[in-house]
């Protein structure tokens, strides 16, 4: 039987491994010389020679009581461009997993790496796999880099095309935080942890997307559960802040939409004995308004809720269908003896309309 000083010794200890972070084995903060190791830079000679075929094996490296650290970085060499419609992001990645497997140390290599052909199926490597992955392509074979002190280097270029869930609710002023989590195929929390590589992640000063400011990418690790499997796995999540350029939707939706609206409200100022110009004038801003919205309909987000733009255009529809509304209170009404409200309709509709318009481009766009 277990005595209680034992009992309540295992208990201390459980204890102080859930408010670290859930990771046994390790401290609030791993060895500072295995991160130093990790975020080393990579410098490969001809003249290293490559681990020898018998210091190979699948066993994971490291004491078993604790997990392997794995470092990620992720540089963003494209982002390609970002669908609206499918919410997926289209880019050219280098992912880089580096990891320290003392096994592989050689002291003839000192300083310097070898670059050696991958030993896929004869040594222990992470497993990786993205959340929410649609499709990838490998540009060329993963390199397989090893120093002096047994720190290997796993490096792929790859073209991925990723989905996340994004709000649209403030277009076209969206900005978003799009995320790509990385997990471990099968490995849990207890075999590796994971480690953002602060020197190996970044992203290209020049893209390819249209239409987007990109800020530099930035990495979160951590562990968490995941659907339909037992136990917490690492997770790291490579985040974009991504801020929408509104003024090319401001030039060629709002300028336009804005004048169909300004076209309407002429309807207040055509004498009330010209009721079919006044008749043409709206009927003429209703169909233009129609078509207009038919024609962007493509370039906006194909989504279940309405944004910003979709709120300007509502309003926008509703002060172009009062003008018409006016024009045939006037053929109703200018021939008998109500002339005197059609006038009053137009003084009140003149000073009343532009504030309309207003209140609908702030509510709109601004609140």
């Amino acid at each position: 039987m277990l005595a209680w000083p034992s009992l309540a010794g295992a208990i201390v200890a459980l204890s102080l491994c859930m408010l670290l972070g859930g990771r046994p084995g390790w401290a609030a903060e791993p060895p500072v010389e295995l991160v130093n190791q990790l975020e080393r830079e990579i410098v490969t000679s001809s003249a290293a020679r490559c681990p020898d075929a018998g210091a190979y094996s699948l066993l994971r490296p490291g004491p078993t009581a604790a997990p392997t650290m794995v470092g990620l970085g992720i540089f963003f060499q494209d982002v390609a461009h970002l669908s609206d419609a499918d919410q997926t992001l289209d880019m050219d990645v280098y992912v880089v997993a580096r990891w320290r497997d003392p096994r592989l140390a050689d002291s003839a290599r000192g300083e310097m790496s070898a670059d050696c052909p991958p030993p896929t199926g004869r040594l222990w490597m992470p497993q990786l796999e993205p959340a929410r992955l649609r499709s990838r392509q490998t540009f060329y074979p993963e390199r397989f880099i090893v120093d002096g002190q047994g720190v290997v280097t796993l490096l792929r270029r790859l073209w991925l095309k990723v989905s996340y869930p994004l709000d649209f609710r403030d277009f076209p002023l969206d900005r978003h935080h799009w995320t790509m989590t990385i997990w471990p195929v099968e490995s849990r929390a207890d075999e590796i942890v994971f480690r953002p590589l602060k020197s190996q992640t970044g992203i290209s000063k020049q893209l390819s997307i249209q239409g987007w400011r990109v800020e530099a990418p930035r990495l979160e690790a951590s562990t968490d559960v995941r659907d339909q499997r037992s136990g917490s796995f690492a997770r790291l999540d490579a985040v974009l802040d991504l801020e929408r350029e509104w003024s090319y939707y401001a030039w060629k939706l709002g300028l336009p939409l804005t004048l169909i609206v300004l076209m309407a409200y002429g309807v207040y100022f055509i004498p009330d004995t010209a009721v079919p110009q006044q008749i043409g004038l709206g009927t003429t801003a209703m169909l233009t308004l129609i078509a207009f919205m038919l024609t962007l309909g493509n370039s906006l987000p194909r989504i279940s809720y309405l944004t910003r733009a979709d709120r300007f255009f509502v309003g926008s529809a509703v002060l172009v269908f009062f003008g018409v509304m006016k024009a045939v209170a006037t053929l109703a009404l200018a021939q008998g003896p109500k002339t005197k409200l059609i006038e009053q309709i137009d003084w009140w509709g003149r000073r009343i309309f532009p504030f309309a318009a207003l209140a609908n481009f702030v509510l709109a766009l601004l609140v």
